[in-house]
């Protein structure tokens, strides 16, 4: 067993978000885990799916939107799944951790 401590890094161009990946996975072309943190008020800028992508909110509460532009309300137990270059962003109403799991070719 093995017992790391996830240290947070701040995500360039998204002032109150810090993320971490936590496994390649078995296959990094594949697979790819990351965990983030958003302090309340924090955003994602707009930004297409590299693959198919699901948002799960671990803690917190917030809003997502896809490719129609629709807000859609998202807390702990709630995911947004985006497919490959949708275009998406995400808002942090209050402090939200979300772990990121993206599948498929990376395109």
């Amino acid at each position: 067993m093995r017992v790391d401590q996830i240290d947070r890094a701040d995500l360039d161009g998204a002032p109150g978000v810090a993320l971490r990946m936590l496994t390649p996975g078995v296959h990094p072309e594949r697979v790819r885990v990351d965990v983030m943190f958003l302090e309340p008020g924090a955003s994602l800028p707009r930004h297409p799916a590299g693959r198919e992508q699901v948002f799960y909110v671990v803690s917190g509460s917030g809003r997502v939107a896809g490719d129609d532009d629709v807000e859609r309300e998202v807390s702990a137990g709630w995911a947004a799944v985006w497919e490959a270059g949708e275009q998406h962003t995400s808002w942090a109403d209050t402090a939200m951790t979300v772990v990121i799991v993206q599948r498929g070719a990376v395109g």
